[in-house]
C-alpha cells in the first residue's frame, strides 16, 4: 500500500500522521504532536523527523487553518456545473477583502435548488501557497493536496456515520475551535473563534460561541447532536459545558483513530488526538471523496474539451466542398439568384423597422416591470400573515413594517410580536415559508414579568421581485380572459342581427314606386340601433 503523509501547523505545534492509504482503506503507521518552541522553525522540525523516519519523495497532505484562508458563503442562480468555477472566481474577486486576479479559489455545493446554488467558496493567497511548498520542498516532499482543514475533519465522520439531521462539528486547537454545521449528511457551515488562553474559561467560551454560530448560521432549533473531536477524559468539562448551554443531550466525544484502521499501540498516541482529526479525514478523503474538500492545489476548474479531429477535417473539407459547389450553381443560374437576393433584401428591409420597434418595445417592457418589481401588495401579504398565524391566544404582532426594494424587486416584511412559548415561533416560520417566500428569524428572547406572551420575536418574511412579477402577470391574465368571457357573453348588436324576408321584400320593389320615391321629399332617418363601430365601443366598455 502507498504510504501518505498528512501534516498541519501553526506557531505553537507541528501535527503529523503517517497512513498506508489504498482507496478506501486507511491504516495509521504513526501520529506526532510536536511541540514548536519560541522563535523555533517548522521547517526544522519537519525536516528533522522525515529524515529521522526515512519518509522523503512521499506524497503529503497538507492542511490549513481559516487563519491562511478567507471562507465566505455565495448564493448563485443556478447553472451547470461547467460554469460554477469561473462564476465563482469572478465572484470571489470582487466579495472577497484579500482575493486578487492571482489568488486560488476553490468552493464546495452545499445546496441545489431551482432559485439558486449555495456553496463555500475559499480563497488563499499565491503567497501561502508558496511557502507550504516551499515547506514540502525542503523536506524533500511531494505536496499532493492542500486542503482547507474543517472540511478535512468534517468528511471523515459526514462519510462514515449515520448522522441525524443537524449535526455539529467541534475541533478544539490550541488557541482556536473550528465549528462546522452538517445538515443531512452536508456542510452547510463554517466558522473559526479564538478561545481565551486560560483554560478554566475555555469551556464557557467554546458553548457561547458554539450558540452564536448555530444563530448566525440560520438554525433556530437545538443541534440533534454535536460531536467533539477528542476523547471523554480530555474533554468532559467542555461536553458538560456545551450540554448545560445548548440544551443538547447528544454530546459526545470522537476519536478520530477510531474510524479508520490503527497499526500503532493506542498509548503512543498523543493526547489530544481530537486536533489530528482533520489530518485523518485527509487521508481517508484522498482518493475516496475529494469532492468533499476544497484543495487549493488542485481547485475545481471549467473542463477542458478535447478537439475532435473528424470534425476539424468536416470543418476544413465542407467550406471547400461548398465553394466548388455553390460556384457551379452561380455559373448557371447567376441571373435568378440576383432576383432571390434583391427579394430577400427588400423583405428584410420591409422586417428591420418592425423587428427595431420590437427590441425597442421589449426594453421599454422590461424597464417597466423592474420599476413594478418594487410595487408590493403590502395588503395581500398582510392578509396571508393573518391567514396563515397562530390564534390570537398563542401569539400577538406588535409592530408590522414593509421596505420594497426598488432596485433588485421585491421586498421585506418585518413582524414583531410575542408568542405564549418558542414552539410557537416555529410554526409561525413553517406556516409562512413557502417556495415565493422566505422567512428568517432573529430568534426569541423572553420578556421577564410578562404572564401570557413572554416571548418576544422578529421574524423577516422575504418576497423576491421575481415573485412579484409572475404575480402580476397571472393577475393580468385572469383579467383579460374575464373581459374575453364577458365579451362573448353580450348579445349581438343591430348591425350584426340577421335581416328578415319581409325586409328584403320592401326592399326590392317596382320601377313604378322607385321613381315615386325619387320624386318624393326625402324624410331624415332615425335609427333604432347604433351603428357597428358604436356598438363595438359599447361592448368594450362593458367589457
Amino acid at each position: 500500500m502507498p504510504k501518505r503523509i498528512a501534516l498541519d501547523y501553526d506557531d505553537r505545534e507541528l501535527r503529523i500522521v503517517v497512513a498506508n492509504c489504498n482507496g478506501s482503506k486507511v491504516q495509521v503507521t504513526d501520529a506526532q504532536v510536536i511541540p514548536i518552541p519560541e522563535n523555533g522553525s517548522v521547517s526544522e522540525k519537519l525536516r528533522a523527523y522525515i529524515n529521522s523516519e526515512g519518509l522523503q519523495k512521499t506524497e503529503t497532505l497538507v492542511t490549513i487553518g481559516r487563519g491562511k484562508a478567507e471562507l465566505r458563503e455565495l448564493q448563485l442562480p443556478p447553472v451547470p456545473d461547467d460554469e460554477l468555477p469561473d462564476m465563482v472566481r469572478f465572484q470571489a474577486i470582487r466579495g472577497f477583502a484579500s482575493a486578487s486576479e492571482r489568488a486560488i479559489v476553490d468552493f464546495l455545493v452545499t445546496r441545489r435548488t431551482n432559485e439558486n446554488n449555495t456553496l463555500i467558496a475559499a480563497a488563499v493567497s499565491p503567497g501561502d501557497m508558496d511557502r507550504v511548498r516551499e515547506l514540502c520542498k525542503t523536506s524533500d516532499l511531494f505536496p499532493k493536496r492542500i486542503a482547507l482543514r474543517p472540511l478535512s475533519a468534517a468528511s471523515l465522520y459526514l462519510r462514515g456515520q449515520k448522522t441525524p439531521p443537524i449535526c455539529v462539528l467541534i475541533d478544539l486547537l490550541n488557541d482556536d475551535a473550528e465549528i462546522v454545521i452538517a445538515r443531512d449528511g452536508k456542510v452547510i457551515f463554517v466558522r473559526t473563534v479564538r478561545l481565551p488562553s486560560e483554560a478554566r474559561h475555555r469551556s464557557g467560551a467554546i458553548a457561547s460561541e458554539l450558540h452564536r454560530t448555530m444563530v448566525a448560521c440560520g438554525e433556530t432549533s437545538t443541534p440533534d447532536r454535536i460531536v467533539v473531536w477528542g476523547t471523554e477524559s480530555v474533554h468532559s468539562g467542555d461536553i458538560a459545558a456545551i450540554k448545560s448551554t445548548i440544551s443538547c443531550e447528544d454530546v459526545q466525544a470522537v476519536n478520530p483513530f477510531d474510524l479508520v484502521s490503527l497499526q500503532i499501540d493506542r498509548s503512543a498516541l498523543p493526547e489530544h488526538i481530537g486536533r489530528l482529526a482533520p489530518l485523518v479525514g485527509l487521508l481517508a478523503s484522498d482518493e475516496t471523496a475529494p469532492e468533499t474538500l476544497i484543495d487549493f492545489l488542485n481547485p475545481r476548474k471549467k473542463p477542458e474539451e478535447e478537439p475532435d479531429r473528424v470534425r476539424r477535417i468536416l470543418m476544413i473539407a465542407g467550406p471547400i466542398a461548398a465553394v466548388f459547389l455553390a460556384g457551379f450553381f452561380i455559373y448557371r443560374q447567376f441571373a435568378q439568384w440576383d432576383r432571390k437576393i434583391a427579394n430577400a433584401t427588400n423583405e428584410v428591409n420591409l422586417l428591420l423597422p418592425s423587428a427595431e420597434a420590437a427590441q425597442e418595445s421589449i426594453k421599454r417592457t422590461e424597464t417597466i416591470d423592474q420599476f413594478l418589481d418594487g410595487d408590493i401588495n403590502w395588503l395581500d401579504e398582510i392578509r396571508r400573515l393573518a391567514e396563515k398565524a397562530p390564534p390570537s391566544d398563542k401569539m400577538i404582532v406588535r409592530n408590522i413594517s414593509g421596505t420594497a426594494s426598488i432596485r433588485g424587486g421585491g421586498g421585506t416584511l418585518r413582524i414583531v410580536g410575542a408568542v405564549t412559548e418558542p414552539s410557537v415561533i416555529d410554526e409561525l416560520e413553517e406556516a409562512l415559508r413557502d417556495p415565493t417566500h422566505g422567512v428568517v428569524g432573529k430568534g426569541s428572547q423572553e420578556q421577564k414579568g410578562q404572564d401570557t406572551y413572554a416571548w418576544t420575536f422578529t421574524e423577516s418574511v422575504m418576497i423576491s421581485g421575481e415573485t412579484i412579477r409572475n404575480t402580476r402577470y397571472q393577475r393580468m391574465a385572469e383579467r383579460i380572459a374575464e373581459a374575453e368571457s364577458q365579451a362573448a357573453d353580450d348579445p349581438p348588436t343591430a348591425a350584426e342581427q340577421p335581416v328578415s324576408e319581409e325586409t328584403q321584400s320592401e326592399a326590392v320593389q317596382p320601377e313604378d314606386q322607385d321613381s315615386e320615391d325619387q320624386d318624393a321629399p326625402q324624410q331624415p332617418s332615425t335609427p333604432e340601433q347604433p351603428s357597428d363601430e358604436n356598438a363595438t365601443d359599447t361592448a368594450e366598455v362593458q367589457a
